[in-house]
């Protein structure tokens, strides 16, 4: 393995731990390509450019009725879980199977496992086999189940990677994301080591370590403890969740947009204690669902509901994540483009979809792409409400923050950008959540950001 790669993979291994051990790292180091003044990574520098930034921009049921209208349109791969219909025959699943195989399975480029050597024919028999396809009924009753820790869902029942280069470690083609504690799954199927579960989730599908899951008796039992209306929504980055008052003994970290139910919500506001008490999902040693008590403290971050939609609120929730590690699919425990944008957003109820492209097809359009753009970018930024806009170019999502000087800026959870040398071009290694103006790449093969976004979104208005 080269020295580069090995120090890269190194580095993330260690990012991993940290966050596993309940810290939360920071990169700091800056290339002088993006860097900044200080003043600009703070939320306060962008908010007093706004009129009013404490206007509410969507009431809860304005955003509710967003996520009702998206839920409808299959493209988007959305789900309303407690909606799932109970029986799915064996086609319908072996229909779901094949479009991931369609979508990331074996193909003739040739993929990389962790140890950097080609996956070859006999690896991807022994994946379709862990399907166990023929295990199938013709009528299968799914079950739920509810996320007990953070935890990974998989494209295919495995922790192999699929890496386009032996030294692409940070891009497993495998990993669709994470999911967070107390998150509502739809179980279809089990995988012939009885290792991993066929499950849907709110925003994407895939497999999941059966041991990271509590499946429910009965529906009811995981539905309702999904629909508690009182709850603990996580506002800081990653929170830990503790099983004794003494807040000594840990038990998960959840991240910003997950929720769970107060138990005793009437002793909220008792300044006596330095905690508060919420229900979280417990797995039984046979793997079924019970529930118990956690405890946050009330120093972290956290909101009695979604927080209200304003831009001061989404600018603090975003500069929560400044600096934090770039993580594709949420590996190694940071955060891609696309998980930083739905975590924002999940905090005041949005219901967003997972990747960078479906993310650009909600709120109301400046810019669609594949049109030719009604004005200029920088015109239509101009009409752009700072912090409710998104800004798409093919495979990244961004934030737009507003306008300093002639220049316009964006926070975004950025792997890296590509930079003219002598004799060809290289990637230039960001890796983190970064404040930057769109001439960012400007000395790239592809040119400035500015010049290729194909997509400005408002998330203020109702959608048409």
């Amino acid at each position: 393995m080269p020295k580069k790669s090995f120090s890269v993979l190194v580095v993330n291994l260690i990012v991993s731990l940290l966050i596993f051990l309940g810290f939360n790292p920071i990169l700091w180091a800056s290339p002088e390509s993006y860097k900044v003044p200080l003043k600009m990574e703070r939320p306060e520098f962008w908010l007093k450019k706004i009129k009013n930034p404490k206007q509410i921009l969507l009431t809860l049921d304005q955003i509710q009725k967003m996520n009702d209208e998206h839920l409808k349109k299959p493209e988007l791969y959305l789900c309303n879980v407690r909606e799932m219909k109970e029986e799915w025959s064996r086609q319908e699943i072996l229909s779901l199977l094949r479009e991931d195989w369609e979508g990331f399975g074996k193909t003739e480029e040739v993929r990389y496992g962790r140890d950097g050597y080609p996956l070859g024919e006999a690896f991807w028999n022994r994946l379709k086999e862990n399907w166990n396809q023929d295990s199938l009924r013709e009528i299968t009753p799914i079950r739920f189940g509810i996320i007990v820790k953070r935890t990974d869902i998989r494209v295919f029942p495995t922790q192999e990677a699929s890496l386009t280069s032996p030294n692409h470690y940070g891009f497993d083609r495998f990993q669709h994301s994470s999911i967070s504690p107390g998150a509502l799954v739809g179980i279809f199927h089990k995988s012939k080591d009885n290792q991993w579960v066929y499950a849907q989730c709110g925003f994407i599908r895939g497999w999941i370590r059966i041991s990271d899951i509590a499946i429910a008796r009965e529906k009811r039992n995981a539905i309702e403890y999904e629909e508690m209306e009182d709850r603990c929504v996580i506002t800081d980055s990653f929170v830990n969740i503790y099983g004794d008052p003494h807040l000594k003994q840990r038990l998960f970290t959840a991240q910003m947009g997950s929720s769970f139910p107060f138990i005793n919500p009437s002793e909220i506001s008792k300044k006596a204690s330095s905690y508060y008490i919420i229900k979280i999902p417990v797995r039984e040693n046979n793997g079924s669902l019970t529930f118990g008590k956690g405890y946050i403290s009330k120093k972290d971050g956290v909101h009695r509901g979604f927080l209200p939609y304003t831009q001061e609120n989404i600018a603090r929730q975003a500069f929560k994540m400044l600096h934090e590690p770039y993580g594709w699919g949420e590996m190694f425990g940071g955060r891609d483009c696309s998980r930083f944008i739905m975590d924002i957003f999940s905090t005041f109820g949005f219901l967003m979809p997972r990747n960078s492209k479906l993310q650009a097809l909600i709120g109301v359009p400046l810019l669609r792409e594949g049109e030719d753009p009604p004005a200029s970018i920088k015109d239509l930024l101009d009409k752009a409400p700072p912090l409710a806009t998104l800004l798409r170019f093919p495979g990244h999502i961004m934030l737009y923050l507003g306008k300093d000087k002639g220049n316009y800026y964006v926070i975004h959870s950025i792997h890296g950008i590509q930079k003219v040398e002598r004799g060809g071009f290289k990637m230039e290694k960001i890796g983190r959540v970064i404040v930057s103006d769109l001439t960012l790449g400007k000395d790239g093969v592809n040119g400035p950001i500015l010049d290729r976004i194909t997509d400005i979104r408002i998330l203020a208005v109702d959608s048409p």
